[in-house]
């Protein structure tokens, strides 16, 4: 018996996907509202490679990135490198290679591929595209107020309603002194305190005071005072002992100025925002999901002083935030503010014969391209029946057929499948309908 052929599989690798044409429509779609929205704000769009040498993400990135999540090899030339995590790092070199020559400030935005071995899940994959959005070179806290500002624009311009999202802030400033100066703690012990509370909201309390008792000098006292941290609001957190009073000032005053431009409902001042990277160094914050069924955080950012500083002796400020693809999608889906229409292609061209009005329908194809009106010509001769349905499961809104009589007078038989309404129409007055209905 002849052996069977054993086929390749055709699922994808783990964690990553495959992106077919509506999948595609719709990031294209997806990031087109994102690119308009930040580019409004004076916003330059840049790329950079998806490998780099492995010692950058060492200096720039997390320790859990660098040890569990990095995919890194060895390259042909005995290069140690790795395919990009994140993009903060990639961007830190290639402002400091330029610092001189580029004028301040520096408004850039990118729409990166990224990967991380992790687990797979909902909203987390390990390859995924995320907009990146930077402003380097303004010290004061109005360059919160502005990337604040883009965060909260994105969301409006997909038309999320209020009270699907909220923004909750803080500042490294608050946690490092609380951690520093009202718990005491050293400089080791602090990190890894500072890593259980970004994760306490996802583990029970029973886990989280066993995981950091060990870690604490005075387990009763300093707990008391953790738990008292974490429920103090923005009137409230100047009162514990020992929190740096300027950060609490910049905070209030990135308020005051947020709420006066109409966004203070969906503000919020969240101690526990602490945010996994490193090299974060003031401001910070995230962007949660309200909807019961997605109730995580979206996005984030804030501040990071200096970050060219491994390259570079110049002194330059930074802040930004990154927003991924999957998480905002499962945002849009459950919020319901995927357009409809989405997959709705313009036009299909069906000529009624074959040989001899076949270069008619190039021509009139030809002319509504150049009118800016997407279509797509049928290219064998097939039953008439068959050529609708194979148009209609493509996604098209217009149908235009074109036979020998419909040459003769000038016109065409035009269907809309949205109405399914099919009139005859001049040739002149097709364009005009068709840029109408399609292009506004």
């Amino acid at each position: 018996m002849e052996k069977q052929k054993a086929f390749l599989p055709t699922a994808p690798y783990k964690g990553t996907r495959d992106f077919y044409p509506e999948e595609m429509r719709f990031r294209n779609w997806m990031f087109s509202v994102m690119r308009k929205t930040v580019q409004s704000f004076g916003y330059e769009e840049y790329d950079g490679p998806i490998l780099e040498s492995f010692e950058l993400y060492l200096a720039k990135s997390g320790e859990e990135i660098v040890q569990r999540q990095l995919y890194d090899f060895t390259d042909k030339g005995d290069r140690h490198v790795a395919i990009r995590p994140e993009m903060t790092p990639t961007l830190a070199r290639m402002v400091a290679g330029e610092v001189r020559n580029l004028a301040k400030p520096i408004r850039w935005f990118s729409v990166p591929n990224l990967w991380r071995y992790e687990q797979p899940g909902k909203g987390r994959l390990r390859e995924h595209w995320q907009l990146n959005v930077d402003l380097f070179g303004v010290n004061s806290y109005r360059a919160e107020v502005e990337i604040i500002l883009i965060a909260n624009a994105i969301l409006e311009n997909f038309k999320a309603p209020k009270g699907s999202y909220q923004i909750k802030v803080s500042h490294r400033g608050i946690l490092d002194s609380f951690l520093n100066q009202t718990l005491t703690l050293a400089p080791e012990k602090a990190h890894a305190v500072s890593k259980l509370l970004d994760k306490k909201s996802k583990i029970s309390k029973e886990a989280f005071e066993e995981e950091i008792k060990p870690l604490l000098s005075n387990p009763e006292k300093q707990l008391t005072l953790i738990y008292k941290y974490l429920e103090t609001n923005l009137q409230t957190i100047g009162e514990l002992e020992g929190i740096d009073p300027s950060s609490v000032e910049f905070i209030r005053n990135l308020f005051s100025d947020l709420d006066s431009l109409g966004i203070k409902d969906q503000l919020e001042f969240d101690p526990s925002i602490i945010r996994g990277f490193d090299y974060y160094t003031g401001c910070i914050f995230e962007v949660f999901d309200t909807n019961p069924e997605n109730r995580r955080s979206l996005y984030g950012g804030g501040r990071y002083d200096n970050l060219i500083g491994l390259f570079s002796n110049e002194q330059l400020s930074g802040i930004g935030f990154g927003l991924g693809d999957v998480t905002f999608k499962n945002f849009l889906e459950g919020h319901g503010l995927v357009p409809k229409d989405l997959n709705s292609k313009n036009a299909v061209l069906i000529p009624l014969m074959d040989d001899k009005v076949f270069p008619e329908v190039l021509k009139l194809a030809e002319e509504l391209r150049k009118e800016g009106i997407g279509v797509e010509t049928m290219l064998e001769s097939a039953k008439l029946g068959k050529q609708i349905q194979t148009a209609e499961k493509k996604g098209y809104r217009f149908l235009i057929f074109l036979g020998e009589s419909e040459i003769s007078e000038n016109k065409v038989q035009l269907k809309d499948i949205v109405s399914g309404e099919q009139s005859s129409v001049s040739r002149s007055d097709l364009i005009s309908i068709l840029r109408k209905s399609l292009l506004g």
